[in-house]
Formats: C-alpha cells, structure tokens, sequence
C-alpha cells in the first residue's frame, strides 16, 4: 500500500515539474527618465527577436517582425506600428548609445506584432509572457483598437523655401519666400485671435533655408498622447502660362489629380537639390521614404483631404480678385511623414502680372491669412463635433 501510495505522489511530482507549462516568461527592464516609465529598444529587440535598423543620420529607426513593421524617430512621441499611429505620452530618446522608447510605445509595439503576448509589471522589470507555438489552445486575436480623434492642440505654419532657396521668382526679383514668410506672420496672428487657445508655430521666423524633413520633424515632435495638430505649408505658383491665376491646396496623395498637380509638386520638390548640396548630410527621399509616407492612416489623409477643403472655402470667400482652383492631391516631399492633417496651399500664381502685384501688397496678403485662418476654424469646427460624436 505504502508503495502503491508512493508511486502515485511520483507521479504527480513528474506531472508538474517535468511536462512542460503552456506559457514562458522573460523580463525587459523598466528605466525612470524624467519622471517617465522607458524600456530599453535592444532588450525589446532581443526579447521578440526583431529585425532593426537605426538610421544615425535621420535618427529614425525601424523594426520588423516578419509580415510586421514599426517605425520610431528619436525626440518623437509618434510611432507608426503595423499601419496605425500610436501617440506616446513621451518621446523615444538616445542615452549613452542606447535607444529608450517609452514603456506604452512597447507595449503597443509588442501586442501588434504578437497576439499571444501578456504583459506583466514588476517594480524594475517588465515580465513578457507569450503562450507557446506549440500550444494548442486557440488564442483569441488581439484587435487593433479603432481610429479616434485627439484633440487640435497646436498649428504648424510652414513657410516655403527660404534663405539660398528663393522659391518661384517673379518679374522684378519678387521672390517667392519673402511672400510665404509675411503671409505666414500675419496667418500666426489671426489664428492666435480667432483660436487663442492653440498654440501656433513656425518652422521658420526669418529668412533662413530649412530642409523638407526638418519642417516636417518640427511638426511630428510636437505630437503629444491625446493631441492632435495641423500642419500648412504656404507657397506661392508658377507656370509657363502667364495667364493662369488663382490659389489651390493640395493634400498627400501617390495619385496626382492632374497633369498640372504632378508639375505643382515636382516644382516644389526641387529644392532637394540644394539640400544635397548642403554641408550638413545629404538627405534622400527614396523608395523607403515613399513607402513610409504611404503608410500614414486613411484618417489622417481623410482629415487633409477635409481641411483642404475648409481652406480653399475660407479663401474664396476672402479672395475675390483671383478665382478658387480647387482641393487637388500631389506627392508633395514636404508633407511626406507628417503625422497630422497636412496641405500645401499655393496661394497664388507669381508668373501673373496682375496676380503678382496684389502679391507684393500687405492688404492682400493678409485676406489671403484671414482666408486661410477662416478655413482652419470651420475645420476645427467640424473635427470637434465628430469629436464629441467619437
């Protein structure tokens, strides 16, 4: 009896030590920086078994999972994880040759690229538990949580061309960049007196050349967990045709409306050659760059597409010398990667006589801000009451 009763309690013992549990667990370290919870990106990376490159000169990293992808930059709160945008209460930084992402921006990366994975807090380590390949059990899959609206928080005024890049010239030396700069002062001071509660910005107050990406790293850095911005891009046309007339705003968008949107973008986008000219480290828009930008939510192209819009409304009802062109699409570089409703308005054609001269004037360059100033208010208007609906 005695042996029976020994062999049973072997048994048991067997069962529990030596079959092997349904789940395994290992840990990431929890770092405190500034008051904020971080994990290291080479532990996660280990972790999961990641692919990942960093890129020192544009400071953006990418990951990669087998059919999964996220893509981070340093000083950015905005991660791009498996197509949707994840905003982070703090940015990814670099410390001492290493990579921190918040430990929410973790989180988020690693429930998307495994649906098996359970996560667990200690006081300094982050416990990762995922359920076995073999496991037979089915798994419910994680789901992607749906789209919502952060509240408009700020406005990134963006001021074409500037310092070596004159931009579009006109007769008589008008330069296009001196027009986009005092058309983007005055449209400060009108947003900052119809919507005080914004906080407004621009990515350059003088006569200094910024590189595309940087306009677009100034507006993303901006991005806070559970705020939202817009981005404009002012610019002043040109054509072969001094006949053509009148204001346009385009948004992102790989398939042109027209022939003449494609010339648009392509006309802007020039100023990538003065960039790899530059002394600093040439910038590149490739294939990568595209795809990327391509990535960005249908939301936020829906939300440009809306705020295009509003704009072209505000400034026809404000402009009457000179007609509306309309809301077209383009691949314009400069709004490539920008992580919030975006356009490029071109405000007017410099290459007509007439149109050129009411471009010189402070009066018509300040209907054409107040124009556009209108049109960003009606958009705030409508994305707050699908605010409140969400």
């Amino acid at each position: 009896m005695k042996n029976r009763r020994g062999f049973f309690i072997i048994r048991i013992l067997v069962f529990i030590f030596v079959l092997p549990p349904s789940s395994f667990s290992e840990s990431i370290h929890r770092v405190r920086i500034d008051n904020a919870d971080y994990i290291p990106l080479d532990e996660l990376v280990s972790v999961f078994g990641l692919d990942h490159s960093f890129d020192m000169i544009s400071q953006r990293g990418r990951l990669y999972r087998k059919s999964h992808y996220a893509v981070y930059g340093v000083g950015l709160s905005a991660f791009l994880v498996d197509g949707r945008l994840y905003k982070s209460s703090g940015a990814a930084i670099r410390n001492r040759g290493r990579i921190f992402i918040p430990e929410d921006a973790g989180e988020s990366i690693m429930g998307s690229f495994d649906p098996r994975v359970r996560l667990r807090r200690g006081a300094d380590l982050l416990f990762v538990e995922r359920i076995r390949d073999d496991e037979t059990a089915p798994v419910e899959k994680k789901k992607s949580p749906p789209s919502s609206r952060d509240r408009i928080c700020f406005i990134v005024i963006d001021p074409g061309h500037g310092g070596k890049d004159p931009g579009a010239v006109g007769k008589g030396g008008l330069e296009e960049k001196d027009i986009t700069l005092k058309v983007a002062r005055y449209l400060e001071k009108k947003i900052a007196k119809k919507l005080g509660d914004l906080r407004v910005h621009l990515t350059r107050n003088n006569d200094r050349f910024v590189e595309l990406s940087q306009r677009t790293d100034i507006a993303n850095k901006m991005l806070r967990k559970s705020e939202n911005g817009i981005f404009l891009s002012i610019h002043v046309n040109s054509s072969l045709s001094s006949r053509i007339s009148g204001h346009e705003t385009f948004f992102l968008s790989q398939n042109p409306t027209n022939e003449d949107a494609r010339n648009t973008a392509a006309l802007e986008n020039n100023v990538v050659i003065l960039e790899e000219k530059s002394k600093s480290a040439p910038k590149t828009y490739d294939d990568v760059d595209y795809i990327e930008a391509m990535m960005i939510t249908t939301q936020i192209q829906k939300e440009s597409s809306e705020l295009a819009d509003s704009i072209q409304k505000g400034m026809a009802k404000n402009i009457k010398s000179f007609g509306s062109r309309g809301v077209k699409k383009a691949d314009f570089y400069v709004l490539r990667g920008v992580l919030m409703p975006a356009v490029l308005i071109e405000i007017g054609f410099i290459t007509n006589k007439k149109e050129a001269r009411h471009l010189r004037i402070s009066s018509h360059q300040e209907k054409i801000a107040d124009g556009i100033a209108e049109g960003v208010k009606l958009f705030i208007k409508r994305y707050n009451r699908l605010l409140k609906m969400n």
